[in-house]
């Protein structure tokens, strides 16, 4: 993306807030901004002729309107890179769902899907459980410990290593690569970090070549073996499945991560809600809804316009870029009641955190039943659980989450730190 520019129909404020909801800025509340543009320009068009959404009804007509899907809009600041390190990235992002149209993008959704229904991850229920109680140990084992590297990365990491058949031994690795290598799709990311981006995606590439050239001699039942031996003339081409594989490794950690510590954040901060939630714990699933709608691990979603449209009734041409504000639209009066305030008894629209239309989250089941199984159990295990520390957040516009998030648990008979 190229930084935006003011036109004379909407230049000053709504520009100047637009940049500073790019930029990313971690010391800067962003629902502030989101506010405020709303507010001001709903329907923002840039000097660089980009629509940006804020509005609900806006943000979801867009997610699922036919004449808009992907193209380069996210990952046109790679130019910045060498171009042979910017050629490499782009192509194996253009051969997975994320930057497909159909019928491309229906071939590669369906060869995966499978693995994504409600009985085979529900199937993992047992194996969530396992690991939340082992690394809820190792927390309560380290009083003021990281939640973030101790236990936000690590059990999605598990689970998404188990359903993809990676090595346990090969998971920490990874678990490094993926937060460096998603950084590709922060717009406006510094040249130094895009490249060290650009690094790490090219060995989760070059991990995956090796792996799948493994599991064509060696077959198990996990959803890479089926890739890799497939043999139908719809079967995925090498470059397609480790795109495929990096994708839903690299959506499956980072999203459920940011969505386990905003969630904890979140809960921690608003105490009403946590005592209403651990006196009915049935409401655990609405509030993972309420805590996807009030800070979503996505706040943007951009699209490409494909063939002549109109979107809330301005005329668009193929080529222009659309810019869906996820975590504005979950805001939006005009849709949620109180907007701004949490509350887990809501049951309102859904929230727009995993998209809508064709393009919607394949992984978002399986993001909700981690964290469902992992509050259920912490909330269980533990009677207090309290902020040790000032946490922080990490730059990022489009993925918005913690870097480290200290707390204490506190155990049920001494209530001390549970060792």
């Amino acid at each position: 993306m190229e930084e935006p520019h003011a036109s004379p129909a909407t230049s000053g404020e709504p520009t100047r807030l637009l940049r500073q909801i790019l930029a990313g800025d971690p010391e800067v509340d962003p629902f502030v901004l989101y506010r405020q543009l709303r507010d001001q320009a709903p329907i923002l068009r840039t000097g660089s002729d980009w629509i940006v959404l804020s509005r609900y009804s806006d943000v979801e007509s867009a997610l699922r309107h036919r004449a808009l899907g992907r193209g380069d809009e996210s990952v046109a600041h790679l130019k910045y890179l060498p171009q042979d390190e910017a050629e490499a990235v782009m192509n194996r992002w253009r051969h997975t769902m994320v930057f497909a149209n159909p019928p491309h993008h229906t071939r590669l959704r369906r060869l995966v899907s499978s693995a994504f229904t409600h009985r085979h991850v529900g199937a993992l229920t047992a194996t969530i459980g396992r690991h939340s109680d082992q690394l809820l140990n190792q927390l309560a084992q380290q009083p003021g410990g990281d939640f973030i590297s101790t236990v936000a990365f690590p059990l999605p990491t598990q689970v998404i290593g188990e359903l993809l058949g990676v090595p346990s031994a090969d998971r920490p690795r990874l678990a490094t690569l993926v937060p460096q290598a998603m950084k590709v799709f922060e717009p406006f990311t510094d040249p130094t970090i895009l490249g060290r981006a650009a690094e790490a995606e090219a060995e989760l590439a070059d991990y995956f070549t090796r792996l799948l050239t493994h599991k064509r001699r060696h077959h198990k039942g996990d959803l890479l073996t089926r890739l890799a031996v497939a043999r139908d003339d719809e079967a995925l081409t090498d470059t397609e499945m480790i795109a495929t594989a990096i994708l839903l490794l690299g959506a499956g950690l980072e999203t459920t991560a940011k969505l386990l510590g905003n969630g904890l954040h979140t809960l921690l901060t608003h105490p009403d809600q946590l005592d209403l939630l651990r006196s009915n714990p049935d409401l655990i699933p609405r509030a993972i809804e309420e805590i996807l709608r009030f800070e979503p691990p996505a706040h943007l979603n951009p699209r490409t316009v494909l063939q002549p449209c109109t979107l809330s009734d301005i005329e668009l041409v193929p080529g222009q870029f659309v810019i869906a504000l996820l975590a504005a639209a979950n805001r939006d009066p005009a849709q949620f009641t109180d907007p701004d305030h949490f509350n887990i008894n809501r049951t309102q629209a859904p929230p727009l955190s995993f998209g809508s239309g064709i393009h919607y989250c394949l992984g978002a089941h399986l993001a909700r039943l981690e964290a469902t199984e992992f509050f259920r159990r912490m909330l269980r295990r533990y009677p207090t659980i309290e902020l040790s520390g000032q946490p922080h957040r990490e730059r990022g516009s489009n993925l918005r989450g913690f870097i480290n998030l200290p707390v204490q648990l506190i155990g049920p008979v001494t209530h001390q730190p549970v060792s």
